[in-house]
């Protein structure tokens, strides 16, 4: 009669297995996968695109994943809500409460700002969604406009006054703060009158390449009108592209706001006094400052001047 049942160790093992299929019965009709995080780089910047890398976390949390996922990565313009950009790629099978990882490159315009959406499907089936937002494209910079060059410093001295023409030399000062040299750059220095922005003259000069952590000093001179004020630009120029700017006043025609009367005050400046001769220091400037009395002062002088004349004369007819 003991041929009829199974061994005790056999009757537990199998009620064992029997209820490790009970409970995992309910994970194995479905899983649940999620995206557990998203991190966005910029991975290229030009002019005109920026390409992004989008890396997005995804977890099964519960049950068995039943086939391969997919990351689907949408990029929407958060103004107009039209979607820009679109890609999908495979996530792998996730298994029991197993996680993924998918990076994925997308193309966007290097202007405004886009929600990037990454949705997860498992057999054709929506699992999972996250998002993130990138803000203002266009602040970041392009690769080759990126540089370690600094412009620390710009003097102006005047070499010539010949007439009503000025000889400035524009002394610019560049400090390379790459680990490696910077290659030679072309630099080019406008002069503009500073009220009307009309260009006076611009000349340009290249810059032999700059050791790490060096400074070298680059000038060009450029011929202006005398008795005018202006914004020096400087720009420097690598592979056709301007790579940093700057800029420097020189006003030949200063003037100054008097606080008694609120009047516009004109300062002449004698312009020769400046021209820096060879091992000559430079002379300083000697302005004059022309004034007027504000309201009827002058008008009234003459009146009491007059009448004074006018009765002197009548006493000396009165016997």
């Amino acid at each position: 009669m003991n041929r009829h049942f199974l061994p005790p160790f056999l009757t537990v093992l199998v009620l064992l297995l029997l209820s490790m299929l009970v409970i995992s019965a309910g994970c194995l009709k479905d899983s649940s996968v999620h995206v557990s995080s998203m991190t966005v780089g910029a991975e290229k910047v030009t002019g005109a695109e920026v390409t992004m890398n989008v890396t997005t976390d995804i977890q099964n949390t519960y049950g068995v994943s039943s086939g391969i996922s997919r990351v689907q990565l949408k990029a929407y313009n958060t103004e107009s809500g039209l979607m820009v950009a679109e890609k999908t790629s495979d996530a792998g099978f996730l298994g029991v409460r197993g996680s993924g990882s998918v990076s994925q490159a997308i193309v966007l315009p290097r202007k405004g700002s886009y929600r990037l959406v990454s949705t997860i499907y498992e057999n054709n089936q929506r699992k999972g969604q996250g998002e993130i937002t990138v803000y203002s494209l266009e602040r970041l910079t392009p690769d080759n406009q990126k540089t370690g060059l600094t412009i620390s410093d710009i003097d102006f001295l005047v070499r010539k006054v010949e007439g009503d023409r000025v000889n400035i030399q524009t002394d610019v000062y560049f400090t390379n703060d790459d680990p490696q040299e910077s290659g030679a750059f072309t630099l080019e220095v406008k002069a503009k009158e500073e009220d009307a922005r009309l260009l006076a003259d611009k000349q340009q000069a290249t810059v032999e390449s700059i050791r790490p952590g060096a400074t070298k000093v680059s000038g060009v001179t450029l011929t202006v009108p005398d008795q005018y004020n202006y914004v020096f630009e400087v720009l420097v120029w690598k592979d056709d592209v301007i790579i940093k700017r700057g800029e420097g006043n020189v006003r030949l025609r200063p003037g100054q706001i008097v606080s008694k009367d609120t009047q516009f005050v004109t300062k002449e400046i004698e312009t020769s006094k400046f021209v820096q001769g060879s091992g000559e220091p430079a002379l300083s400037p000697q302005p004059y400052t022309t004034m007027k009395s504000p309201g009827f002062a002058a008008p009234l002088a003459l009146l009491a001047l007059g009448s004074l004349a006018v009765f002197i004369h009548i006493r000396r007819r009165d016997p």
